[in-house]
């Protein structure tokens, strides 16, 4: 029976009571009345109260559940990254390493206090990090016969890749209490991440607070039930048999009032705590009744505007965030406020800087629509493999890309990643391009540098406007390296030579001189690289051909994609599918960037142009030269004219 219906009941009888003229019977039976109506009260409060700790309680061992697997998943997957791929592990180096322990002993807490915490085993069920040091390199089989539930749980945990569960232990008090674990195996690695907690510490508090708010509750409701019954008593011996009836009618009137007052509060918040149970966590329920109802009802809405505020920006942040930095950036600006100071730290990183080869000129004379959905079709495909490598994409301008490996979460593999990551740019291309060719676009090529070296990596900028990026002569070394880079072409540093040359397949190796650095830098052409990327770039046919009759051309000298000179007295002599040998009369210099015209029968230059790099040049007689071009763009209608006079058409 409700609290309404108790109620209603009492005040009824008491308006019998004065009806049938019971003066004698008059204090004995609101005595009664009034200890019957408290009774009621603290029942209906409690009932209410227990009700809506059992719904907080689901809520929040969901809840908590939730950050426990969440949490275990997080540390199993930093472990991943700094632990994956090795084939030994010291125990006592990694034990002894404070980075790694921070990642994997972590503190759970709640508003309350620390409820768990997160340890690491092996396969074999010795313990790797534990919270109390002295636990740390046993096996957890000592503990088989007295934890069984425990064991069970680290059994299926060794086999399974995620394992959730609860176990009983007894605190200092002796008290049955229960622990919610979750245990994720470390991918790539022989090891377990568990998080532990104490799941009743998520409930407690909010028990504790309803079971004061009903305690509250009963107190006012008790001294409500009191006072009216005084006053109730002295209008009974005051207004005698005239005044009975229009106590009867107040009486009733006021019981209903009070009745209501109490119920109808407690069952709409009851509601809303089932509703909330269910997920959702935008109910609200009419802060209206008793002081203490609206305080228990302030803080129930409250939790929920708390809940669903959390919930709302996490996503949004995560979702929106992560679309303009990569999610190792999101991560650690999320979880650390010292993430978003300015400054930066001098660390090793492997940079990477990809380019479109004559993309300004194959763009010319398509409308800003058609070339923005040109590029982002390229850049969509490149930054999907550059997010799946863990690469943090620094800056794109137009139609260049610049990225960087090792930060902010170190890699150990970085220049190995960086080298698989531009071949898998580059074989990429394919696909890219047979898209626009089914769209009737022109043919991309794309060069990529990729260089290792010391630079400043860390928030740059301003209080206003900051930026994650590096800064340092090797990316400046980088940028160079890239200008070098034919279509088609990874090129990397020496530096990223010496890291990975037992892991690629090594092409041509180019002696050039750069700006601002002595002597000579050598240069090396990857064509593919072994398990476990096994990438490798298509074959191409770069024999030079001689041809049976030498092919007229235009040359135009380009710097900084400005004309600087012009020569008609060219001619192709030699041709393969990705460079030329060109005998001319003129100026031309080495790695040189130039654009020829082929001409026609009656000599006039075909629109389609190709885009190349001098290579070598030699001196012949008077101010006729020798040079070797590679292509670095070829307009797709150039092609088929290139086959042809190679014999492959």
């Amino acid at each position: 029976m409700s609290i309404r219906t108790k109620l209603l009941i009492s005040y009824m009888i008491l308006i019998l009571v004065p009806s049938l003229g019971m003066w004698f019977v008059d204090d004995w039976i609101l005595n009664k009345v009034t200890q019957r109506n408290i009774v009621y009260a603290e029942e209906g409060v409690e009932e209410v109260s227990n009700a809506n700790y059992q719904i907080s309680k689901k809520l929040l061992t969901t809840y908590g559940k939730y950050i426990i697997e969440d949490k275990a998943q997080d540390v199993a997957t930093e472990l991943s990254y700094l632990l994956r791929g090795r084939k030994t592990y010291n125990y006592q180096a990694l034990r002894s390493n404070e980075e790694l322990r921070k990642v994997a002993v972590q503190e759970i807490r709640t508003a309350h206090g620390i409820a768990g915490y997160t340890i690491v085993f092996d396969k074999n069920g010795i313990n790797l990090f534990h919270p109390d040091k002295k636990v740390e390199g046993q096996n957890y089989a000592l503990w088989k016969d007295r934890y069984p539930e425990m064991w069970q749980l680290l059994n299926r945990a060794i086999k399974e890749k995620k394992v959730t569960g609860y176990l009983t232990f007894f605190d200092q008090h002796n008290h049955v209490r229960q622990r919610y674990t979750a245990s994720v195996q470390v991918a790539g690695t022989p090891f377990v991440a568990a998080a532990v907690v104490n799941i009743d510490e998520f409930f407690l508090p909010i028990h504790q607070q309803i079971k004061d708010a009903c305690q509250e509750t009963i107190a006012t409701a008790k001294k409500s039930i009191k006072k009216h019954t005084r006053e109730m008593n002295q209008t009974l011996k005051l207004g005698g048999v005239i005044a009975g009836t229009l106590f009867t009618i107040v009486a009733l009137l006021f019981g209903v009032y009070f009745a209501a007052s109490i119920s109808r509060p407690l069952r709409r918040l009851q509601k809303g705590v089932e509703e909330v149970g269910e997920g959702n966590f935008a109910v609200a329920v009419p802060e209206k009744g008793a002081r203490e109802v609206v305080q228990l009802a302030h803080s129930f809405n409250l939790l929920g505007e708390q809940l669903t505020d959390y919930i709302a920006k996490r996503d949004f942040i995560r979702d929106t965030f992560g679309r303009y930095v990569t999610q190792e950036v999101v991560k650690r600006l999320l979880e650390s406020a010292e993430a978003l100071e300015l400054g930066g730290e001098t660390r090793e990183v492997t940079i990477l800087i990809s380019d479109l080869r004559g993309f300004t000129a194959l763009t010319a004379d398509m409308e800003p629509e058609e070339v923005v959905t040109f590029l982002n079709r390229y850049l969509g495909k490149m930054i999907e493999i550059l997010t799946d490598a863990h690469a943090v994409i620094d800056e794109i301008i137009g139609d260049g890309i610049l990225a960087f490996f090792g930060a902010p979460e170190p890699l150990e593999d970085h220049p190995l990643r960086a080298v698989a990551c531009a071949l898998a740019m580059q074989a990429a291309m394919e696909e890219v391009n047979a898209r626009n060719h089914a769209d009737g676009l022109p043919h991309l090529e794309m060069g990529i540098a990729v260089n290792t070296g010391q630079v400043v990596v860390g928030n740059i900028g301003s209080e206003k406007r900051t930026k994650y990026s590096v800064v340092g002569a090797h990316v400046n070394l980088a940028s160079r390296i890239e200008a070098y880079a034919v279509g088609g072409q990874v090129l990397i540093g020496p530096a990223t030579f010496l890291r990975v040359r037992d892991h690629i397949k090594v092409g041509e190796t180019l002696l050039v001189k750069m700006k601002g650095i002595p002597g000579q830098t050598s240069l090396y052409e990857v064509l593919g690289i072994g398990e476990p990327y096994n990438i490798h770039l298509p074959e191409r046919y770069e024999t030079l051909t001689p041809l049976a009759a030498m092919m007229p051309v235009h040359l135009q000298r380009i710097s900084e994609k400005i004309v600087i000179g012009e020569t008609e007295k060219a001619w192709i002599t030699h041709l393969s599918e990705t460079s030329a040998a060109i005998h001319l009369e003129g100026e031309l210099g080495e790695w040189e960037d130039v654009r020829l015209f082929l001409l026609d029968p009656s000599g006039r230059e075909i629109l389609q142009r190709i885009f190349a790099k001098v290579t070598t040049v030699k001196a012949g007689a008077g101010n006729e030269k020798d040079a070797q071009i590679r292509f670095t763009s070829v307009a797709p209608e150039i092609y088929p004219i290139i086959l042809q006079a190679i014999g492959r058409g």
